[in-house]
């Protein structure tokens, strides 16, 4: 069971439902709900401080204390509405510690609630690399609602990315509190057969059987993904199959090599129809 689930909240329109998904998965799981606004304060060069009035950088201040102050007001409002359990924490740091400090904070809970970067977003407390680095560093599962959609349910029909590499290993035992109450599971093995670690033949290792073992009845599809990204199937099928949430291992190979030459974490990062769990 998740206990102790976080949420970073800022003052972008998709932060409503990323709010309620995280309502709805501390409710499930009866976890306290602690929700992060981060505040950037200015990064002004030193050489340019004395040219900057310093009621001008109060006032930027001020106005972002002002947006957590109201952030605040509607998270606790709606944890007291859905009955949960919350606290509130809000620091400031510079607009390039804000996905370090997200990420130190993710250590300390059993899950994280993040929000797909909306590039047309022009709030200062979301930016690209918060999922990509606490996936990165947190140590811990990172759940990744869409900017745009709504969802009912998450954790209900689930589509597990399935193979036997470390990433992959640690996102399922990442998932079980969401996998062992989920009404349908369903394993998806893209090009089972294209890497010599998928053709190790070892007696009895059946990740369908060591579901079973946990009351969890999967279903196991092999899939080519010839032609076709290995992301974009996995969209696909989620699609297919009605799936309310990705269960995904998360770079597999080094992050650079992916941003410059593509790769599934970072393609289901930025096209995701459905929240995806991912671990590192």
């Amino acid at each position: 069971m998740y206990r102790d689930i976080l949420v970073h909240i800022d003052s972008s329109p998709a932060c409503a439902e990323r709010l309620a998904v995280a309502l709805m998965v501390a409710k499930a799981q009866k976890a306290h709900l602690t929700g992060l606004f981060l505040l950037p304060l200015a990064d002004v060069p030193r050489f340019m401080e004395v040219q900057i009035p310093k009621d001008v950088i109060h006032r930027q201040h001020q106005s972002m204390a002002e947006a957590g102050d109201v952030a605040r007001g509607i998270f606790e409002t709606a944890c007291a509405d859905a009955g949960v359990a919350c606290s509130w924490q809000q620091t400031s740091c510079i607009p390039a510690e804000l996905a370090d400090m997200a990420a130190m904070y993710a250590r300390h809970h059993d899950l994280t609630v993040l929000g797909q970067h909306d590039p047309e977003s022009g709030d200062p407390c979301s930016i690209s690399d918060i999922p990509d680095k606490v996936i990165l560093t947190a140590g811990a599962p990172v759940l990744v609602i869409p900017y745009a959609g709504k969802f009912a349910t998450v954790g209900e029909r689930v589509l597990v990315a399935w193979k036997p590499y470390r990433e992959a290993v640690r996102a399922v035992n990442d998932a079980m509190p969401f996998l062992e109450t989920a009404l349908k599971v369903q394993l998806v093995c893209a090009d089972p057969n294209k890497g010599a670690r998928d053709t190790i033949p070892v007696p009895g290792a059946d990740i369908a059987e060591r579901l079973e073992r946990h009351g969890i009845k999967a279903t196991q599809d092999n899939m080519n993904a010839a032609g076709i990204s290995v992301g974009d199937l996995l969209l696909s099928r989620a699609a297919d199959e009605s799936s309310d949430l990705i269960v995904c291992g998360a770079y597999g190979r080094p992050r650079l090599r992916e941003l410059m030459m593509g790769g599934v974490t970072q393609h289901l990062l930025r096209h995701m129809t459905v929240p995806v769990l991912m671990s590192h």
